[in-house]
């Protein structure tokens, strides 16, 4: 994403006709603005900056604040710090013990070639890749599935890669749970 505006306004600085010294790439992020600025240098070569909202800031900030990754704590952390300097105000939600019945297990029921199981919500801790490489495969929370038949768990759990170490849960949707039972 990021590598597209600094790729554009790279084309668009080596490729003016009128000796341009300035070029502004433009993208809207959940409805936000960011802007990759270049300009030539001394020497001829190109330096590129970041915009987010108005305020400049470093690349790896910028890629980490526009992380995709829901449960980075790198991105949370740089998020928290754009609230506070941005002087936003998240509220806290009061927590107040409010009874309520609710069943000790939560089960979605799946069927698929005769078969019937239930599908189970998990956590699980799976080491991850930054999306944008901004820092290296960090553990993180990773919601998925896990797939019990008569009481017994058939499937779940996380899958590994053996030569990156790296790990994603085996049933991260409940259309993957129908599609494994489906494959069985």
């Amino acid at each position: 994403m990021i590598e597209h505006l600094e790729d554009e306004v790279r084309d668009e600085l080596a490729s003016s006709r009128h000796g341009q010294t300035r070029a502004v790439a433009v993208m809207h992020v959940n409805g936000d603005r960011l802007e990759v600025l270049g300009r030539i240098g001394p020497g001829g070569a190109i330096r590129l900056g970041y915009s987010y909202r108005g305020v400049r800031m470093e690349r790896k900030t910028l890629l980490t604040l526009v992380c995709p990754e829901q449960s980075c704590p790198c991105r949370a952390a740089s998020l928290a710090n754009w609230h506070r300097h941005q002087g936003i105000v998240i509220p806290a939600t009061p927590r107040r013990f409010q009874p309520m019945a609710r069943p000790l297990i939560e089960e979605v029921e799946i069927r698929a070639n005769g078969r019937c199981c239930q599908a189970r919500p998990a956590m699980f801790r799976c080491l991850t890749p930054c999306p944008h490489a901004v820092h290296s495969a960090i553990p993180m929370q990773k919601t998925g599935w896990d797939l019990f038949e008569a009481g017994r768990c058939i499937a779940g759990g996380v899958l590994t890669n053996s030569e990156t170490g790296l790990s994603v849960p085996l049933l991260p949707t409940l259309e993957a749970a129908q599609t494994w039972l489906a494959a069985q």
